[in-house]
């Protein structure tokens, strides 16, 4: 749609992400001549925040490494008090599989390591020693002595900290099911414009402020009324068909990656790229109608203009849909079968035309919602008996010399028509 072919976040795969982080931690050692462990701890310590932890290792770096349990405290290692495994009868700890901290000498055999891992709450910002009287950090350095289950273990719990409890970068995982993909937006300002119709590589937008599927034109409250709200049949009815249509969008964009998965000569990359990308944006036009029914619930109730005008708009924006989806279906298959290189040539211009047209109405049309639909503000109920009009902001009584209401001096505007020709003259859709 308009306003999203810029972008303003990136989708990453997992392993950009770990060389961001990597790339982090790199620079913090280099700088302030600490060990790789020592900034991994740093870092999960104060939640990934660059700045912060720069600053606190210049103004204090030994008082730091104290507070994120990164001094030492190791004695007499042949004390064999320091031995406080709870299994001593396992292979590990008779073959002296002993392991503790590079900061302490609580030694425990693997098998209690992993227990230890297992029992974790995901949203520590710092591992400690599994002596619950040690603050000792556990780092990469102490996992790398451990099985390769708990080296992953760690790894995922550092990806997910980078994730979930940075305060330097404006980063989400993708929430649909499955998806390995991160979002990162690049301005935090963005997010207020932007953060409603996120688009993963995966197919699924999603709201970065909620994590609930995009749900433009509505606000996340309204997302949570109406999940939580009991409403009419006719209204569930329109939700329910506008919610089908979607599905069986999203039906045909799998259907689409199914058969160029088992074809992949059918179609030449960029070629794919374009039938996705209108694919796609089917998905989402969809998806907008469908929570239009929930903003026409919510902010045309008592509106009949408004709510007439929007069901006038949703016919508009369906039978655009439908005719966009005759022309995907047809220049998809002239470029299956096409035998040279104008023939494609033809295709990417039509269908990407067809695709940017389609993209600026619905741009348009939720624009139209969320400023409120300002062009319809009042109008006159020519077929109610009696000597006045109401107002549809108000709901007061105006005689019909009044042009605008006396109670709030809202200007009437009741030619829907005039409207209704003003917004298709400016389509550019010809069906």
């Amino acid at each position: 749609m308009e306003g999203d072919q810029q972008r303003p976040y990136s989708v990453l795969t997992r392993n950009e992400v770990k060389e961001k982080m990597n790339t982090q931690i790199d620079d913090i050692s280099g700088v302030f001549y600490v060990s790789k462990n020592d900034a991994t701890v740093l870092f999960m310590y104060l939640r990934w925040d660059t700045l912060r932890v720069s600053e606190r290792l210049g103004e204090d770096k030994d008082k730091l490494l104290s507070e994120s349990g990164l001094s030492s405290l190791v004695t007499d290692l042949s004390d064999s008090s320091w031995v406080i495994c709870n299994n001593k009868t396992s292979d590990d700890h008779v073959n002296d599989g002993l392991i503790s901290t590079p900061c302490c000498s609580h030694k425990f055999c693997t098998t209690c390591w992993r227990e230890y891992l297992d029992s974790l709450e995901k949203n520590q910002t710092v591992i400690s020693c599994p002596d619950q009287s040690c603050r000792a950090s556990v780092g990469p350095d102490t996992i790398e002595k451990l099985t390769g289950k708990d080296k992953d273990f760690y790894e995922s719990y550092i990806f997910r900290s980078y994730i979930e409890e940075n305060k330097g970068l404006m980063i989400k995982q993708c929430p649909a099911p499955d998806c390995n993909y991160v979002i990162e937006f690049h301005q935090a300002n963005d997010v207020e414009e932007y953060g409603l119709n996120v688009v993963c590589l995966c197919g699924h937008t999603f709201c970065w402020r909620c994590g609930f599927e995009s749900h433009r034109p509505v606000t996340c409250n309204n997302v949570s009324d109406w999940l939580s709200t009991e409403v009419e049949v006719s209204v569930v009815d329109r939700w329910e068909e506008r919610k089908a249509a979607m599905e069986g969008a999203q039906d045909d964009l799998q259907d689409f990656e199914d058969y160029i998965i088992k074809n992949p000569d059918s179609l030449k990359e960029q070629d794919v790229r374009i039938v996705r990308e209108g694919l796609m944006l089917l998905i989402q036009c969809r998806q907008v109608l469908k929570w239009s029914c929930v903003y026409e619930y919510f902010h045309t109730e008592h509106e009949t203009s408004k709510k007439e005008y929007l069901q006038f708009l949703q016919d508009i924006a369906t039978t655009t849909l439908q005719s966009y989806l005759k022309t995907l279906l047809a220049e998809t298959e002239t470029a299956f079968y096409a035998a040279d290189a104008l023939v494609l040539c033809k295709f990417r211009h039509n269908l990407t035309t067809a695709t940017s047209n389609v993209g600026n109405f619905f741009y348009h049309f939720i624009k139209t919602l969320q400023d409120g639909i300002v062009d319809v503000k009042v109008k006159s109920y020519d077929n109610v008996a009696g000597p006045y009009w109401l107002c549809d902001r108000c709901t007061y009584g105006n005689s019909w010399l009044d042009m605008k209401c006396k109670m709030c001096c809202e200007a009437t505007t009741s030619k829907l028509d005039d409207l209704s020709r003003k917004w298709v003259s400016k389509q550019s859709y010809k069906h």
